[in-house]
């Protein structure tokens, strides 16, 4: 009987040891959008390229091995992004995921003056990200909001 209680003990601490280790990672965090570039395809389609900055909160490094993400401008659906490269995110650190999007802008500002009196445009994303650590592989849900300053308009001739 002794012997059955420090087993049992060792068993149930590496239960919850593993149980714990193997949790779902958490949703990297939004930091911003960088080099935001517009190049005009035609009259009323434009290819958008950027870099998305995010963080990993996570105390290990993940691998981001597919994305499918919608963004939306002021709740009117921008582009439709799709990425299955894989990408190393590093433990507590901040990395870039690259993006690319055909944009029809001409849906996208028909409703230019209430943009252009704001000065700003709400950016969503909504999609969800695969995960890969250890072999493992996660789905997470991305959901992001922020707000973006118009200046990069004055580009788009």
């Amino acid at each position: 009987m002794k012997k059955v209680v420090p087993s049992l003990l060792f068993v149930m601490t590496a239960a919850i040891l593993f149980i714990t280790g193997c949790s779902k990672p958490q949703e990297p965090q939004f930091l911003g959008i960088d080099n935001l570039n517009i190049n005009k395809d035609g009259a009323n389609q434009s290819q958008v390229s950027a870099n998305v900055r995010l963080y990993n909160p996570n105390d290990y490094p993940l691998q981001l091995i597919h994305a499918d993400i919608i963004f939306l401008l002021d709740d009117r659906q921008a582009a439709h992004c799709v990425l299955d490269s894989t990408i190393n995110i590093p433990k507590k650190d901040s990395f870039y995921i690259p993006v690319s999007a055909a944009v029809n802008l001409n849906s996208l500002f028909s409703n230019a003056l209430k943009l252009l009196l704001n000065g700003k445009t709400k950016i969503n994303a909504e999609g969800f990200v695969k995960l890969k650590r250890s072999g493992f592989k996660f789905k997470v849900p991305v959901h992001y909001e922020t707000y973006q300053s118009l200046d990069f308009l004055k580009e788009i001739n």
